[in-house]
């Protein structure tokens, strides 16, 4: 299909959305005004880094509070807190968690989080074909997102499942009962804590049960929320960037080399590889008043969605931005988002991504892709690598 008319029927939730994304967010970028799209209702895209910026910091004038999801919510149901909420009522709420998430917890974190990567890592079989996504980008974060909030280990895969499912609800529009299942799960874990939950530093579902906001105790229904919050924005975005990490790495065996010899440039890489892979690749906001963006005129109530993919390949800002450069710095990308709504779980997540590049360096002599098995890429508000069919070899 021509590049125009893949841009003129523009859906992120098309099942091949994520192919050729690169030149439909080019040619959204090269227009006089934003490009509007008539999926899911209708909506506006931010795909220059300059207009992503100017919604990302104007959170009055472009609301979460709405919904963040495309299509936006029909009818009345539960929103996720402190994801949609605006401020100031959003700083109350993100505080809670926030203080379980700063630089020193991540830190804190990293000698639990080695321990899972090196397990997860052992239990990768050499010289045969796996999939890395499976095996180790998806069940990481989890481990590490129900290690935040002190629930079981054992909870991962009904708990992957259920994300996975509302995901498809979303896109789709067809029910798999995961709104009610997640609701549910996490009304348990709340409850469940209540009972035993004396120390709000102990993790994040104590803070929230134990937390106050506005001067007053959460609601059940406020606790549920954020536990619910925690669990469909912890983990899904991090497995994306690690499985970008790793089809980079098969592809560039001379910077391999050069992070084996100088692990300090790790951290680099590391924020690099978000700013490519943009895990959160989409996100809606609301227009609340009318207004003039990139050269359009919006309407109260329109939807506004922030490609967070397109800005953080706009050649206005990054040099060489269809290109992975470990060394970039500095690095001012989108992908962990801007202003109040930046991810409260950033500085866990590049922990992940850290210990992941050391551990997996030391421990494989080699690793490259099995050409023979497609790579296959999510759909929707988070687009990137699902399934990466690999083959290593032990140190």
């Amino acid at each position: 299909m021509a590049v125009a008319q893949k841009l003129k029927s523009f859906d992120i939730h098309a099942p091949n959305a994520r192919e050729g994304a690169e030149c439909l967010w080019a040619q959204m970028r090269e227009l006089d005004g934003l490009h509007h799209g008539v999926a899911s209702g209708g909506f506006h895209v931010a795909a220059r880094y300059e207009d992503a910026m100017a919604v990302l910091l104007k959170p009055g004038l472009y609301a979460s509070g709405a919904g963040i999801t495309l299509p936006p919510p029909d009818g009345v149901r539960s929103f996720h807190i402190p994801a949609e909420i605006d401020p100031p009522a959003h700083r109350e709420y993100r505080a809670l968690m926030a203080a379980l998430l700063t630089a020193n917890h991540a830190r804190a974190m990293e000698p639990d989080i080695r321990a899972l990567v090196v397990d997860l890592i052992a239990r990768i079989p050499a010289g045969e074909s796996v999939d890395f996504v499976r095996a180790f980008a998806r069940p990481l974060p989890i481990l590490v997102t129900l290690a935040l909030m002190g629930c079981p280990q054992g909870d991962a895969d009904a708990v992957e499942q259920m994300v996975e499912d509302l995901h498809h609800e979303i896109g789709t529009g067809v029910a798999t009962g995961a709104p009610a299942r997640l609701k549910a799960y996490a009304e348990q874990v709340v409850a469940e804590r209540r009972k035993t939950a004396t120390d709000p530093a102990a993790d994040i579902v104590s803070s929230i049960v134990l937390g106050h906001a506005f001067g007053r105790p959460l609601t059940p229904d406020e606790q549920m929320s954020m536990v619910r919050q925690v669990l469909v924005g912890g983990f899904d975005t991090t497995s994306i960037a690690l499985a970008t990490m790793m089809w980079w790495l098969a592809g560039h065996p001379d910077e391999v080399a050069r992070l084996r010899g100088d692990p300090a440039a790790i951290e680099l890489a590391c924020e690099e590889i978000v700013r490519f892979a943009s895990p959160s690749t989409y996100l809606r906001r609301e227009v609340t008043e009318d207004t003039v963006l990139g050269g359009t005129l919006l309407a109260r109530g329109e939807s506004v969605l922030v490609a967070f993919g397109a800005a953080n390949r706009d050649p206005a800002k990054f040099a060489c931005p269809e290109e992975i450069v470990a060394t970039r710095k500095p690095n001012p990308h989108l992908g962990f988002g801007a202003g109040h709504h930046r991810c409260v779980g950033s500085f866990v997540a590049k922990a992940q991504l850290r210990v992941a590049f050391e551990e997996i360096l030391g421990a494989f002599a080699g690793f490259c892709l099995d050409t023979d098995q497609p790579i296959e890429h999510s759909t929707g508000l988070g687009q990137g690598i699902m399934r990466l069919p690999m083959i290593f070899t032990r140190a």
